[in-house]
């Protein structure tokens, strides 16, 4: 037989793009790297390169005649919040048409981190945009949220700013700290508005409509409220409290699994969604475990999660182990008799901790995945605490050697449940655990990592246009909530000029195969150029 042809070589970017500016403005921000690292329990702030991304995106905006301006929350005179003198610049792009209505388009170009396990796991250099034999673009933001959100935005916008006679004005917000709660972001945006009248033209959100290309394909109306709840100890703490503590807070899906919405499910039944609509969710992301003295005894003397995010399940937890040689020697075998499939134990591969000489390094390995979709994953934080569990009570480790614990939650919300509602039942829940188990233990929800859900009636018309226009521009069709959190909830009890409620509405490029947060991110270049052409048939027709 004769040999099988290649595989036909893929369009190239810029073709499926159609926009070799827009290619080059993906690449120059994924190089940039405008990395949103927040880690509380390590008092890590780290947001280095949000000058040079929001200066690339200015650039990239006038240079298509668009106006700009940057507003800074570091030097806005009301920012309330420690932004630890970090800049926050949010760049204002605007098309003026002399209308009377103005389509807001909310995105954001800070990015999560690529943490040293996913490393490994990139086949291309995570910072660097490149285009593989599927056709797709690669790196750490090419679709969360850079491409579908900045990169389309601008390109729709320039694209409109050619034409005659174009019915709406056009705004872009193109913000940081969306990934960490919007703080220095949307949130700072809010609060400069709320000084000003509902009328003043210098009121940075003023719009009939708001476009947030922030999600999937579909129309999407209802988006998740989300609150990071930080848990800790007073004092170090024995492994065995430690992990009973962690336990509890695990426990909190199954609380939060029980707060369902009207909203329809974008994961059912093809992506192991528990139903067919939106419920609550509850992850435990970060678990940190360290300053535990090595000693006689077989000892756990690190555990971390494997992220630097708050919003992201890792891969895989790490275990460092040290004690009486003979016992460590046959501890990987005695530890992997206690996992349970489709969880393994593996030495460790790569992890952010140093790794002291002599001790056991392992890795209990799941599959990552963004915080607000769990069923999308296996999170390996709660499998390693019943493994942890079930050794100590088997007597291979050593229950009372005490270190310093830390834990998050990410806890969702559906889109219709109020934020101090959620909160009072998963605050009071754990409270309860605390007060009749272990009252060293401590929990707090930080205001400004905490956002309210929102809310839209699936039939409003502003839903039912996007959904005409996504079935022609990424061939979606219905109406639904989403898991994630998104910005909608930042606009939520906003008014149009006319005194209504604000429809927000999210949707983007970001498919089954977009990889978001975890390693090998990537986007459909088409994809890309349909959500700019969504946006630009939103902005043009009636």
């Amino acid at each position: 037989m004769p040999p099988s042809a290649p595989p036909p070589a893929p369009e190239s970017a810029a073709t499926a793009l159609g926009d070799e500016p827009s290619l080059r403005l993906l690449k120059e921000l994924v190089a940039i790297a405008p990395t949103n690292l927040e880690d509380l329990a390590a008092n890590r702030f780290e947001k280095a390169n949000y000058p040079r991304a929001a200066d690339a995106i200015v650039r990239a905006a006038r240079a298509s005649g668009l106006a700009t301006r940057v507003f800074d929350a570091l030097v806005a005179p009301e920012a309330g919040a420690d932004l630890r003198n970090i800049p926050r610049p949010n760049v204002i792009v605007d098309l003026d048409a002399g209308a009377a209505e103005t389509v807001l388009i909310l995105a954001h170009y800070d990015v999560v981190p690529v943490p040293a396990e996913q490393r490994a796991r990139w086949k291309s250099p995570p910072h660097t945009l490149t285009q593989r034999a599927d056709g797709r673009l690669y790196g750490r933001g090419a679709n969360d949220d850079l491409g579908s959100g900045i990169v389309a935005s601008l390109l729709a916008m320039r694209r409109l700013a050619t034409q005659d006679r174009v019915p709406r004005n056009v705004r872009l917000l193109a913000c940081c700290d969306e990934e960490t709660g919007g703080v220095g972001g949307i949130e700072a945006i809010r609060a400069h508005d709320a000084r000003l009248r509902p009328d003043d033209p210098e009121r940075l959100i003023r719009a009939s409509v708001a476009l947030i290309p922030d999600g999937g394909p579909e129309t999407t109306a209802g988006s998740s409220g989300v609150a990071f709840l930080e848990a800790s100890f007073a004092r170090a703490v024995p492994l065995g409290r430690a992990v009973e503590y962690g336990q509890a807070l695990a426990a909190l899906h199954e609380l939060a699994r029980s707060w369902k919405s009207v909203y329809p499910s974008p994961d059912w039944p093809r992506r192991n969604a528990p139903e067919p609509i939106i419920t609550g969710r509850a992850s435990l992301t970060h678990f940190d475990l360290g300053g535990v003295p090595s000693g006689p005894t077989l000892r756990l003397l690190r555990a971390h999660a494997e992220t630097d995010a708050a919003n992201q399940i890792a891969r895989a937890v790490t275990l460092v182990f040290a004690g009486p040689r003979g016992e460590s020697g046959s501890l990987r075998e005695r530890l992997a008799g206690l996992v349970v499939a489709p969880f393994r134990l593996e030495a460790a591969g790569a992890t952010s901790l140093e790794i002291p000489p002599g001790a056991l390094a392992l890795q209990l390995v799941g599959e990552a995945a963004h915080g607000g979709y769990p069923h999308r994953g296996r999170n390996p934080v709660p499998a390693a605490l019943d493994l942890l569990r079930a050794a100590a009570e088997r007597g291979i480790v050593d229950p009372q050697a005490a270190g310093r614990t830390t834990f998050t939650v990410d806890l969702r919300l559906p889109p219709e449940m109020e934020l101090a509602d959620g909160l009072a039942r998963a605050l009071g829940t754990v409270e309860r655990w605390i007060r009749s188990h272990d009252p060293d233990a401590r929990i707090e929800a930080p205001p400004a990592r905490c956002r309210p859900g929102y809310a839209l009636p699936v039939d409003h018309p502003a839903a039912v246009k996007l959904e005409r226009i996504l079935a022609a521009t990424l061939g979606s069709r219905g109406i639904q909530g989403e898991y994630g959190g998104t910005d909608a909830s930042a606009l939520r009890g906003l008014t149009t000029p006319g005194g209504e409620l604000l429809p927000a509405l999210v949707f983007g490029s970001m498919d089954p195969d977009a990889h978001i947060h975890d390693a090998e991110e990537s986007v459909d270049p088409r994809k890309i150029a349909g959500v700019a052409a969504a946006i630009e048939r939103f902005v043009r027709e009636p």
